[in-house]
């Protein structure tokens, strides 16, 4: 054990003196290294970041809630547009209605309306706010992040109360301090609305949907001042009851089935709804997934043939530098094996260089990219990192091999001469 320390030891001072002699040999060599395991490691980490953002709105969105709609989320292979057209959209009394039908499922079922309004605040219009009309289910639904105050109460909502909760960034723009933003008021219509709540700060989706620009109102109090109808594009939200284990399936069957009823649809009709589950898109994703997976492997994967040569060259010169070193050595007793290893750990050793340096820029490219991406967020994982240097290590002991086996068979007494 001992003597193997001693090994790793030699290879890396025979390693760090051939960098220090050979830089430019060695930094062209390198690059191929670094090159592939920058396009691997920034791909598998581009991915795996992609899908954590996805997962996470999709989360956020509600993973399991059912989405009553007139367009489908993805493509329909079986109804063209135009007919997907002519759908009325979701009103309230069909929301109503389920809930009727659904007891179970009550208070987890709502109306959804989203719309752009003209919103002041202190005398100054609100820019690019989204007005969300809902029913008090709503928070039993998607999971809001309550910074101050509260979220409006069924008798609020009920009586369509002029009440509200306002996103992060319009709390941020019009309140200066903690707790201003409660108690005082936005007008909408020319109505005062009372703010009874503010939300944490959630940031840019990945689908470019700003959830701190939000403000939710009852969807009674919206509908004093606007039409909810077959047009007004509103959806119907619902979710399953927390800790049951339903089937998604079943849910959908009976959520299919009782809109039919409600909009009186003859057996012989297709449906003329929706049903969308944001879980759904994490499915649909995968093969795209996969793809650039693949691609990223491709493209890395011949940078790191390239950069695998040029270690093997490397080597090669290195075995032939020193061959009346490595002849003294078997002459003073050195096992094949030891000669063996030293040149494959120092293949090891400079292949790993270039894998740091390969790791090392994609952290400064990820980086980069968080410090402009408002949407995205990217993230360098530890799996990520151990397969960049696993593929280098991998890469330096295939490069290494066939030179450092050549070397320990040389003949001690021929070694020797080859020097004089």
């Amino acid at each position: 054990m001992k003597r193997l320390f001693i090994t790793i030891a030699e290879s890396i001072v025979f390693a760090w003196d051939a960098l220090v002699k050979n830089r430019l040999r060695t930094l062209l060599s390198l690059l191929g290294i670094s090159i592939g395991i920058f396009c691997i490691v920034a791909v598998l980490s581009a991915v795996s970041s992609l899908k954590k953002n996805i997962d996470d709105d999709l989360r956020s969105m509600g993973g399991d809630v059912v989405y009553v709609g007139k367009w489908p989320w993805g493509i329909h292979m079986n109804i063209p547009w135009w007919e997907i057209q002519k759908r009325p959209h979701p009103i309230p009394s069909e929301a109503e209605a389920l809930r009727r039908r659904m007891p179970q499922l009550s208070d987890r079922i709502t109306i959804s309306m989203t719309t752009t309004p003209q919103v002041k605040i202190n005398s100054r219009r609100v820019n690019d706010a989204q007005m969300v009309a809902v029913d008090y289910q709503y928070e039993n639904i998607e999971d809001l992040k309550i910074n101050e105050g509260r979220f409006f109460s069924p008798i609020e909502s009920v009586s369509g109360a002029a009440v509200a909760v306002i996103g992060y960034d319009i709390y941020d723009d019009f309140f200066s301090s903690p707790g201003d933003a409660i108690g005082k008021t936005l007008v909408y219509k020319g109505q005062k609305v009372k703010i009874i709540g503010t939300l944490e700060k959630e940031g840019e989706q990945t689908f470019g949907v700003d959830k701190d620009n939000r403000i939710f109102v009852p969807s009674l109090f919206y509908r004093k001042y606007n039409v909810i109808n077959e047009k007004s594009g509103a959806e119907i939200l619902i979710a399953p009851l927390e800790g049951n284990d339903i089937d998604m399936d079943e849910l959908l069957s009976e959520i299919r089935g009782n809109m039919r009823v409600i909009r009186q649809l003859p057996p012989e009709e297709v449906d003329n709804f929706e049903l969308n589950v944001p879980s759904v898109i994490a499915t649909t994703f995968a093969p795209l997934y996969a793809m650039l997976n693949l691609a990223g492997w491709i493209i890395g994967g011949f940078s790191m043939l390239v950069g695998g040569f040029g270690i093997a060259n490397i080597m090669f010169v290195s075995v032939r530098e020193r061959t009346p070193q490595i002849g003294i050595q078997k002459s003073l007793g050195a096992r094949n094996y030891f000669i063996l290893l030293q040149f494959v750990f120092e293949a090891i050793f400079l292949s790993l260089i270039g894998g740091i340096v390969g790791i090392a820029m994609v952290w400064a490219a990820l980086t980069g990219v968080n410090a402009i991406s408002d949407s995205i967020t990217f993230y360098l994982s530890g799996t990520n990192i151990m397969i960049g240097i696993t593929i280098s290590a991998v890469i330096g002991f295939l490069s290494g091999i066939v030179p450092a086996y050549m070397g320990a068979r040389l003949n001690p007494v021929d070694a020797i001469r080859s020097g004089q």
